[in-house]
């Protein structure tokens, strides 16, 4: 078995810089509306793919050739991917914060400084920073800002007009669906109802085989994660819905046998009770709440969670009813639920109250998810485009945007254009520190200068310059980097979402720290391949 190769301390750091800053400059390419951009070959096929977005690039990135400098770029390359995870946007922005800061906290550090302290100190700047961003926050709430937050994310102003008009109309927590759109301009389309991700259980339940969906109206409907295993078990919920006057029945559950299928398509064909069955995509706790959701929109009881739960449990009180059901082989919509307004508004509340209430991603994404269900209706974001290629860029760049709509009308925003950041170095400069950590808080506010470096470098403008005529302007100023003017970022719509500025300074701050501290890294001559960040 072959040996690994150790490197200790200073020979170490140095090594995993380099591969830190290489791919950090990649990305950095990225940032702000006049980006670079990236060609990557894809192997094999000899085609070249464009890339404009830091967390896609860095996912084409699986190892770089210096095994040494290799650690220090795939730190960069997970860096990067959990900021777009965390927040939806910010990637870029992490990335240039955490290699100005290791950049000048490497070269400190091998001049004599106390590792430690620099941390320190690095620590209590970023605590400070992170106030004086949130006091910076204000609401996002008209359309037109929304469209801006939306634009600055996609880099399209008809898109980011579009978003805006659709969180106009549909709310705060508007559940919009991203189709292609068969043309070279976008739009958009309204719905009425809820939609949710699904797929029918069986292709002889549905209606149109042609368009391979189901619709059904004055459905009575079964929210139950449950299992309809044998032929008596669905002639059991038939029966009942046939009691209740129903004439056609939807079904949502856990899984159906294909003997109680049978029973299903054989009342279709004799046309005495409709039927259709569809399962959620979604697992856990995203899936307890989507059947509880549909339960409290349609009048019925949500039957999920419950140890032993089967048909047998099933009461004529529990079916909701709904005015039109549409199921295809991704997603369900529920039009015109005859559920109580009162219970739905209750329902929203405690979701918001909750997501209010925790830090956790994976949580608010759950919640985010399970309020836009609940929203005033669903809308279709069409994206056009002249090829194929360009679509699925347009349509990726959309995802971005939304959520940074999302996070924004969240948490409020924040000027754009690393403006923010600047507005944070005085709070950062005005620490009683001593010593190593007074180095370690003026790197900090030195790194809060770097995104809109960054940005007038992609310009085409001196970022020294940049940077000094907006710190004179005073707060809220930065560069516009389309007319390479000093501008009120905000008045000129210049703005990013104050949690994910938080979110991207937080993740870049962190990255810097872990390359800061290491003292050994071990090579593995033959490591395993993964394409994971």
């Amino acid at each position: 078995m072959p040996k690994p190769d150790l490197l200790l301390g200073e020979s170490c750091r140095s090594a995993m810089l380099r591969g830190f800053e290489t791919l950090g400059h990649l990305v950095g390419l990225t940032l702000g509306p006049t980006t670079g951009t990236i060609a990557n070959e894809r192997d094999g096929t000899g085609e070249i793919e464009t890339i404009r977005d830091a967390a896609t690039a860095v996912r084409r990135v699986i190892q770089i050739a210096a095994p040494r400098e290799d650690a220090g770029a795939m730190l960069m390359r997970h860096l990067v991917w959990e900021a777009r995870h965390d927040a939806g946007d910010g990637s870029a922005t992490a990335a240039v914060i955490a290699c100005s800061l290791a950049r000048d906290g490497f070269r400190v550090i091998t001049a004599g400084a106390n590792p430690m302290m620099i941390l320190r100190g690095i620590r209590k700047g970023l605590r400070a920073a992170l106030l004086a961003l949130d006091a910076q926050a204000i609401p996002l709430e008209s359309d037109e800002e929304i469209a801006k937050v939306a634009t600055a994310a996609c880099g399209d102003r008809e898109i980011g007009r579009l978003i805006g008009e659709i969180f106009d109309v549909l709310g705060p927590h508007a559940q919009v669906v991203i189709v292609p759109y068969v043309a070279t301009f976008h739009d958009r389309k309204y719905r009425e109802g809820a939609r949710f991700e699904g797929h029918y259980v069986s292709p002889y339940l549905l209606t149109d085989q042609a368009q391979q969906c189901a619709v059904l109206y004055d459905a009575r409907v079964l929210a139950a994660d449950i299992v309809i295993d044998t032929a008596e078990e669905a002639a059991f919920l038939l029966d009942q819905v046939a009691r209740l006057g129903g004439k056609s029945l939807f079904l949502i559950c856990k899984r159906a046998s294909d003997r109680s299928v049978g029973v299903f398509a054989s009342n279709n064909e004799r046309g005495s009770i409709l039927s259709t069955m569809a399962t959620l995509t979604q697992t856990g706790e995203a899936r307890r709440g989507a059947i509880e959701n549909i339960a409290v929109l349609t009048g019925g009881v949500a039957l999920n969670g419950q140890p032993g739960l089967s048909v047998d449990h099933v009461t004529a009180g529990d079916y909701g009813q709904v005015d039109q059901v549409v199921l295809d082989r991704e997603q369900f919509t529920i039009v015109g639920g005859h559920g109580r307004s009162d219970q739905i508004d209750a329902r929203r509340e405690a979701l918001r109250t909750r997501l209010q209430s925790t830090d956790e991603a994976e949580e608010r994404d759950v919640l985010r998810e399970l309020l836009a269900q609940l929203s005033r209706g669903v809308a279709e974001l069409r994206i056009g485009a002249l090829t194929d290629t360009e679509r699925s860029e347009r349509i990726e760049t959309s995802r971005q945007a939304i959520k940074a709509v999302e996070a924004g009308l969240e948490s409020g925003i924040v000027p754009g254009g690393g403006a923010a950041y600047l507005g944070c170095i005085p709070a950062v400069e005005a620490i009683a520190t001593q010593g190593d950590e007074a180095i370690g808080t003026a790197l900090l506010a030195r790194s809060l200068e770097e995104p809109m470096r960054r940005i007038a470098a992609n310009a085409g403008y001196h970022p020294p310059l940049a940077i000094s005529r907006a710190m004179q302007q005073g707060a809220g100023y930065g560069l516009d980097a389309v007319s390479k003017r000093i501008v009120s970022m905000l008045e000129a719509g210049i703005a990013d979402p104050a949690v994910v500025a938080r979110r991207a300074l937080e993740h870049g701050v962190s990255g810097a720290l872990m390359l800061l501290s290491t003292e050994a890294l071990v090579i593995h001559r033959k490591p395993k391949e993964s394409v994971n960040p």
